[in-house]
């Protein structure tokens, strides 16, 4: 089912390097924003600019959109934080829209690409394993699979990667980089039909990451 989006709507995305910001109007971006910088003070200065270069406040916004992951776990963590925050200082909550990096991402690259169909398309996950996203010739959105390394003769041999961490383990083999850049998504309807409404926001993650629980030992 197809949801109504409202607008004007603040995007907020940290999901690879660096922070990416806008207010999507009604006919694409009012303002963007794409400042460097640790996310945790780059995320509010991208905010606090295209509130001021629309001439918005956060009152004024009718919702949130924002990439739930797959991508930097910290970056997508203080965003969907941030949200929270932002959202709980309002009279009225407002509604709450994620996109996938992934999804956003195929967009992207049919923009520069034509009549490449199949291809896959993966992101950082960790050594010889990967967020892996493979796109044929029905319309259908597919699934984000976990990628290992021994499995990828069975993915298509035309590849691109999308480097989400500082310390990326790399691309898999024959892969091309691909730029996430949400610039040109702004009046793209196929981006809009990607969103999916939230009570709140949070992180979508392929895998979870388990940490072995530390037994203090005496040496011997």
């Amino acid at each position: 089912m197809e949801i109504q989006v409202p607008r004007p709507l603040l995007i907020t995305d940290c999901s690879t390097l660096g922070v990416q910001a806008g207010i999507l109007g009604s006919n694409g971006w009012l303002a963007f924003a794409r400042p460097e910088g640790e996310v945790a003070s780059a995320l509010f200065a991208a905010v606090k600019s295209v509130l001021q270069e629309a001439d918005l406040t956060l009152s004024s916004l009718a919702g949130f959109g924002y990439c739930e992951g797959p991508g930097s776990t910290l970056g997508i963590r203080i965003n969907a934080m941030a949200i929270r925050t932002w959202n709980s200082l309002q009279n009225d909550s407002k509604p709450c829209f994620a996109y996938k990096s992934l999804e956003a991402a195929m967009l992207m690259v049919e923009a520069r690409e034509t009549n490449q169909n199949p291809y896959a398309l993966f992101s950082d996950l960790r050594k010889d394993c990967w967020n892996g996203i493979r796109i044929d010739n029905d319309s259908t959105i597919p699934p984000i699979e976990v990628v290992e390394k021994r499995s990828l003769n069975n993915w298509p041999a035309t590849r691109w990667f999308l480097r989400q961490r500082l310390y990326s383990p790399g691309p898999p083999p024959e892969a091309e980089a691909l730029e996430y850049d949400l610039v040109g998504l702004g009046d793209s309807e196929a981006f809009i039909s990607r969103f999916r409404a939230v009570q709140k926001a949070g992180v979508f993650q392929t895998a979870i990451t388990e940490y072995k629980k530390w037994v203090p030992q005496r040496h011997r």
